[in-house]
């Protein structure tokens, strides 16, 4: 079977250091070796989000942390304003756990009005919290956390955010920015494959899911089971509540060590500059930007509108058949969104020169055998002036 780039926006391609790490014997999950390990983990992870907390790590997907902050802060009844356009959003995990809903609309390429959350909070003022994504991988819009943040603390609400997309790639700063739950995974910029989702919680947080009135409606996903198996006395021995993905933990260890052994903010800065290369490149080529305004611009995924009159089946199948490389929004996905727009994903691993030049060149091919009108080497070119910025 061919190997195929992942260029899409996660999970994202594995260092070799990282393979390597989870290709050894498989480790336990308690007692001193792997305590040793996982305090590591865990101690190296709060610059990433910006916080004093200790992160806790679940054995799940990203979406196991969004469930998990719904479950265990919110109860039948609250009033929750969270996003609920597109895909992995926070709005069916607030529906499950029997919150009223109070949809934020975000239109594709746009990210959140603070004003509009302000005048929505100054019209229903029990509102329990806010809900809402800093990276939205759908559209490659950033949403501005630090505003929501404050207006969150105006209010009184509790400020759920899901980083998944962000962290590791992008600045993260929940103490700062007023974060209660701060919900993570590794597909992404941590470039480590998918299966655990990590998450931050505030004291504000831990005291609203210890005064609840009605009980935790999930025990596998319960963070109140998360802080006491990392409390005295089963921390000194067994420091999550059940059985956790150890091969993938080593491997977050790897990636963690390798990101900091580069500097955090050499990784941004190669993450922004990385970005910008490929909104130049694909401007060159003849292409819109999905997000217009440079405020809003992501720096780990990037979506490009297609344009009327290219056969964009053939543009991805030739991208995915022909050229082994894979981009986000297949033509089987939602026409509305596969024809209207398709995203390259630059996080971790493959946020260098080295993945996303073959991606603009085999691009520029791809879009001629789709039928449109584009010089050979244009975004390649543009490209190629931006990365300059980091020899």
């Amino acid at each position: 079977m061919k190997h195929r780039i992942l260029m899409i926006p996660g999970p994202s391609e594995c260092s070799q250091s990282v393979l390597n790490t989870m290709s050894q014997p498989i480790p336990a999950h308690y007692m001193d070796d792997w305590i040793e390990r996982y305090n590591d983990v865990t101690n190296g992870l709060k610059p990433f989000f910006g916080t004093k907390s200790s992160p806790y790590i679940i054995t799940g997907s990203g979406s196991a942390s969004l469930e998990a902050a719904a479950a265990t802060v919110l109860e039948p009844g609250d009033k929750v304003l969270a996003d609920s356009t597109g895909d992995d959003v926070f709005a069916p995990f607030v529906v499950a756990h029997g919150a009223r809903l109070i949809p934020l609309e975000i239109p594709p390429g746009t990210g959140a009005n603070p004003e509009i959350i302000r005048s929505i909070l100054k019209k229903d003022r029990d509102v329990k919290a806010i809900a809402t994504c800093h990276n939205i991988t759908a559209t490659s819009a950033t949403n501005p956390i630090d505003e929501i943040g404050e207006i969150a603390k105006e209010f009184g609400c509790l400020f759920l955010v899901d980083v998944i997309s962000s962290i590791g790639g992008m600045r993260v700063e929940m103490d700062k920015w007023g974060i209660d739950i701060c919900c993570a995974s590794t597909q992404k910029a941590f470039s480590v494959s998918p299966g655990l989702a990590m998450i931050a919680v505030s004291p504000k947080a831990w005291s609203a899911a210890e005064s609840r009135k009605t009980r935790i409606e999930t025990e596998y996903l319960n963070l109140l089971r998360y802080k006491e198996a990392a409390s005295p006395p089963q921390n000194e021995w067994h420091p999550t509540p059940d059985t956790c993905a150890t091969p993938l933990v080593r491997a977050l260890q790897q990636s963690i060590h390798d990101i900091l052994d580069e500097g955090l903010e050499r990784v941004f800065h190669r993450h922004a500059v990385v970005a910008e290369a490929v909104r130049e490149g694909i401007k060159a080529m003849g292409l819109e930007l999905l997000v217009q305004d440079p405020k809003r611009y992501s720096n780990t995924v990037t979506a490009a509108r297609w344009p009327k009159g290219g056969d964009y089946r053939k543009f991805w199948r030739t991208m995915f058949d022909e050229f082994n490389i894979m981009l986000g929004n297949p033509p089987q996905a939602d026409p509305r969104t596969a024809t209207g727009w398709f995203r390259i994903g630059h996080m971790g691993n493959t946020a260098r020169p080295e993945f996303i030049l073959p991606t603009l060149a085999y691009a520029e091919r791809a879009m001629r055998k789709a039928g449109l009108k584009v010089e050979l080497g244009s975004g390649v070119s543009a490209a190629q002036r931006i990365l300059a910025k980091l020899d």
